[in-house]
């Protein structure tokens, strides 16, 4: 994705962010600092920018998004997206952000507050004394030791909740439909959702909000709770149906519930929720802590700063994931992935027909999607003036009836980690496979049936030529009278010896069309083809 933008990229934050983010943003871009900006505003600053940085209160809908010729990437220092408009920015290849982990002890921490004030009626005892009354017998409580906590959802808030809720004494059951059996936190009991309504005393919501989850708790979930059960919402509004909640605690199935977050935000005056006793709200303060809100600026402003330098999105929300602890390790690899294929559509021109991606080692078991969708990046980039992202490049690839594949597999021996992608297009089909040397130098190891050791990187120019003394000092001769530096050669081999040699040549600048038919009608070559293919990794 860097490559859609300039050298200098440039970054609006339309949010608070802190002094500490902004300056790891300019060290990739120029900044600008706008916020409190309305969705029509933004539409018109939103042109020049390549990348867009908010927090919750900037609303990013189609109609900005439709002005946002220049966007690659919007991040969200935090976790909910729900202000921004995913789906719009997906149809336009705008890769969407997040960054879950920096609030996550903070919002399980608040849930564990509201729990606990919950069952001792905390924030009540507080208020009446404050009015000058002394109501002991008022504010009888419960205990919590011994008591069922349900924790649903076992995403990084569900699995701080439950490992806070084991340290109270507390039984934890927890459902999730994403979490195989044997895979939940050591203390947790993983069950159906029936039961962990029907078993919880307390029943603790950490779900994302998505049209599967929304009112996932309604008039039926309700009726199916253990009666006297409390409920702490600290997740989304809109996945507690809040008419159904209100006849819960009116009809006396519920003996209270604590909200952090609400349908509408803020919640319309009167409304009845707010008004009953059994019930203490908060007003969305889940990720409000200093430590949370400097974590998630952070966060945010080194994962927008990979994207535009390197390409690589991390906590994509709209594109295969890729976790920051997965980031060192990962980056070259993709990068890598893309670069082979981009090579490889070049040197078969015409409509890509399929794309497989092979990968060995470690990099096989933790990105082998990822890889997919990088290459896919590199083989579909300029054809047909459409532009491709990680976002949409699968997309594109289905509507274009592109086969695909992504595979594990055991490729050659003598390389720990490898990465092998092959195109067939209607030219033909070609494979490249590629590693690295240390931790971030790219390397191509074997084109078609060449045997190589050259660096993916720059201005490109491939050669077949006769394998004789002199043909490559004939193209190195054009290439010098041409003004091109030579910067790396690479003469490639076939494993078994053959007539032909592949010659890949580092050059310091793009031979012009002249000069590659001029190689392409020296004696001994019968191929001079050059692709620029980026900057050193």
């Amino acid at each position: 994705m860097a490559q859609n933008t300039q050298a200098r990229p440039r970054i609006l934050v339309a949010d608070e962010l802190g002094e500490a983010g902004l300056e790891i943003l300019r060290g990739v871009g120029a900044v600008d600092v706008r916020t409190g900006l309305k969705p029509a505003e933004l539409a018109a600053v939103l042109p020049p920018y390549h990348a867009l940085v908010v927090r919750s209160a900037t609303r990013i809908d189609a109609d900005a998004l439709a002005q946002a010729s220049n966007l690659v990437v919007i991040g969200r220092a935090g976790i909910g997206v729900d202000n921004i408009d995913v789906a719009a920015a997906s149809a336009r290849g705008i890769a969407v952000m997040n960054s879950p982990e920096a609030g996550a002890t903070t919002t399980a921490e608040l849930a564990i507050a509201l729990l606990v004030a919950l069952a001792r009626k905390i924030p009540q005892a507080d208020a009446s004394l404050r009015a000058g009354k002394w109501e002991k017998s008022k504010f009888s409580g419960v205990e919590l030791g011994g008591k069922t906590l349900g924790v649903l959802g076992l995403g990084r808030i569900g699995r701080i909740v439950a490992a806070r809720g084991a340290g109270l004494a507390l039984r934890v059951v927890a459902h999730d439909p994403f979490v195989r059996p044997g895979a939940e936190p050591a203390g947790v009991t993983l069950v159906e959702f029936e039961r962990l309504l029907a078993e919880s005393d307390f029943l603790s919501v950490h779900v994302p909000l998505s049209e599967e989850t929304r009112h996932l708790l309604g008039p039926a979930e309700f009726a199916q709770l253990k009666p006297g059960a409390r409920l702490v919402h600290c997740a989304r509004g809109g996945i507690v149906d809040e008419a159904a909640l209100l006849a819960a605690l009116e009809s006396g199935r519920l003996a209270g519930a604590a909200l952090d977050v609400f349908e509408q935000e803020p919640p319309p005056k009167g409304h009845p929720l707010l008004a009953r006793a059994d019930v203490i709200v908060t007003p969305h303060i889940g990720a409000s802590t200093e430590e949370a809100k400097h974590a998630v600026a952070l966060a945010i402003a080194r994962q927008v700063a990979a994207c535009l330098k390197t390409g690589l999105v991390l906590n994509g929300v709209n594109v295969p994931l890729v976790a920051p602890a997965d980031a060192e390790f990962l980056a070259p690899y993709l990068l890598l992935a893309e670069r082979l294929a981009r090579l490889l559509a070049a040197l078969r021109p015409g409509r890509v027909r399929a794309l497989r991606v092979l990968a060995q080692g470690e990099i096989g078991e933790r990105a082998v999607r990822p890889l997919l969708v990088r290459a896919l990046v590199g083989a579909l980039h300029g054809s047909d003036g459409a532009l491709v992202t990680q976002v949409n490049a699968e997309r594109i690839a289905r509507e274009r009836g592109i086969r695909t594949a992504a595979e594990r597999s055991a490729l050659k021996q003598d390389f720990v980690n490898l990465v092998r992608v092959e195109i067939e297009t209607d030219a033909g089909a070609c494979h490249a496979s590629g590693t690295l040397i240390g931790r971030r130098h790219l390397r191509m190891v074997e084109l078609d049936e060449f045997l190589l050791d050259a660096i993916p990187e720059g201005a490109l120019l491939v050669t077949q030529h006769a394998d004789v003394p002199g043909v490559a000092g004939r193209i190195a001769t054009l290439l010098g009278e041409a003004g091109l530096n030579i910067e790396r050669l690479q003469i490639g081999l076939p494993r078994e010896r053959a007539s032909l040699a592949l010659g890949v040549f580092n050059l310091d600048a793009v031979p012009t069309a002249q000069l590659l038919e001029r190689l392409r009608g020296t004696a001994g070559v019968s191929e001079a083809l050059c692709v620029v293919l980026g900057s050193r990794a």
